[in-house]
């Protein structure tokens, strides 16, 4: 759950050693206490073991992800009450 929850994005390492390691979310959820440059270091181990399981492992360029979460950010302010209001408006949309 905590892989399919998160969301990796590649950038070059000067950049990720300059945002701290966010770049690998989904290593830092699995592996909390490591430091930014293991967690880089056993980013395509997990990721291999993802494919090899049927996990699936999300990650996106930097400008996609950023993208994607405004656009998200958008959703919600659009609706205007965060993630229970759009929990409802998924459902009566189902219904």
């Amino acid at each position: 759950m905590q892989i399919e929850a998160s969301n990796d994005f590649e950038v070059s390492v000067p950049l990720s050693i300059l945002c701290g390691g966010l770049d690998k979310q989904i290593e830092h959820h699995l592996f909390p206490t490591l430091p930014p440059p293991r967690l880089r270091e056993i980013a395509p181990e997990v990721r291999a073991i993802c494919e090899r399981h049927g996990v699936r492992y999300k990650t996106d360029t930097w400008g996609n992800t950023l993208r994607g979460a405004f656009a998200h950010i958008g959703r919600l302010s659009r609706l205007g009450g965060g993630p229970r209001h759009l929990a409802q408006d998924i459902t009566s949309a189902a219904a």
